[in-house]
Parts: structure tokens; sequence; C-alpha cells
């Protein structure tokens, strides 16, 4: 069955009144997981600092989240060209550890 030119145009009418629906409507549906919930940690200020990394010639980032109390050390993998993790401390639990009167 050949379509003329008049019923093209309303099925892309059609079409395109479709998509603007789904446009307007999917973003109010539903939120991604990790907007919002119980894993919810809202804002927070972080402070950044370049160093080494002892007993290697790598240099390293190292990231602590002031608000939270924790921070990351992050070095560049050469081989994989690509930002790697290489230890996480939660500050608030060391300090806690270091507050506790040793016999």
């Amino acid at each position: 069955m050949k379509m003329n030119r008049r019923s093209r145009i309303v099925a892309l009418f059609a079409l395109n009144a479709l998509l603007i629906v789904a446009i307007l409507v999917l973003p109010l549906a539903s939120s991604a997981d990790g907007q919002a919930g119980v894993f919810s940690r809202g804002r927070a200020t972080y402070s950044m600092a370049g160093g080494n990394i002892p007993a290697t010639s790598m240099g390293a980032i190292y990231i602590v989240d002031e608000t939270h109390e924790e921070m990351i050390g992050l070095v560049w993998n050469e081989k994989t060209k690509s930002i790697s993790s290489f230890g996480y401390r939660n500050l608030a639990a060391d300090s806690a550890a270091s507050a506790r009167v040793r016999p």
C-alpha cells in the first residue's frame, strides 16, 4: 500500500507529538538511583593537595572531603591512561582511634 503525501505528513506529525510528550513526561516519572534516597550525602567542602607516594617516585593527588571527614589518594596510571585510587581513609575514625587513651 502506497502512502500519499498527506498521510506521510500526518504520520510524521503524530510521531513528533509522541516524542515531545515522551521528552516532557519521562523525566518527571522517576529519578536516577544515585540522585536521592538513603545514600544522599548532600553538599561537601573539598581540599586537594599534591604529593608523593612514600617509597616510590610517583606523584599523587590527595583529596579530602572536609564535610564527611574522608580522604582518597589518586594516581595517574600511565598504562591504562586513567586515574586510579590507591587509598582511602576515614579521618573521623582515625581521629577517634588516636584520641583513645593508650596503656
